[in-house]
């Protein structure tokens, strides 16, 4: 879109005093004017958006299971950053006419995507954060955390919908997945837009 913006010289005033009455500096202004941040912005302002108030950190170590061995409980854990939590979003593996894959098959295909890891299933899976979680599926797999039991057993966390609530579980790679898993992964920002407008 290219509108034409013009700002009266009371309009500028406005907003120095405005940001100087919030404490920014000079450089946080130009920092606000670049890339598409203003558009952020205005998304908000406009009830599209929300600001999410903290983030999921993906990069710290999850919580142990009490099923999971004492001594070495993980086999995997695959670093994701620091995730907004709105980003959140779900994918499937399988191909159009899969309806089963072995359970190592299934965490290679899903480690491939943008996927998260069990750091992100103990944040979704306290219930002030289910209003995350999407209203359409039944099992969401968390899969770059692999832990294993104490007969040496592979497992990966997922978080299972029944009626309003989600509870934990835990799946044993030696056993299939069917296509009602779905793979927490992270929402593009162009897709969180679209979900938002």
């Amino acid at each position: 879109m290219n509108n034409k913006f013009e700002m009266t010289t009371g309009q500028a005033h406005e907003l120095a005093m405005a940001f100087g009455r919030n404490g920014w500096t000079n450089e946080e202004v130009k920092t606000l004017s670049s890339g598409d941040k203003l558009s952020k912005f205005r998304s908000i302002l406009l009830g599209h958006a929300e600001i999410t108030v903290g983030e999921v950190d993906c990069n710290g170590q999850p919580e142990i299971p009490p099923w999971a061995d004492q001594e070495k409980p993980i086999i995997q854990h695959l670093q994701c950053g620091r995730v907004d939590p709105s980003r959140f979003a779900t994918a499937s593996v399988f191909e159009e006419k899969e309806q089963y894959l072995d359970g190592e098959e299934y965490i290679l295909r899903a480690q491939k995507l943008d996927s998260m890891n069990a750091c992100a299933f103990d944040f979704y899976a306290r219930p002030e954060n289910w209003k995350y979680l999407p209203k359409d599926v039944e099992v969401i797999v968390f899969p770059k955390t692999v832990f294993r039991d104490s007969d040496g057993d592979r497992y990966v966390r997922y978080l299972c919908c029944d009626g309003a609530k989600w509870y934990r579980d835990c799946h044993w790679l030696g056993l299939r997945f069917n296509r009602r898993f779905r793979v927490a992964v992270l929402a593009s920002p162009r897709v969180l837009e679209t979900k938002n407008s």
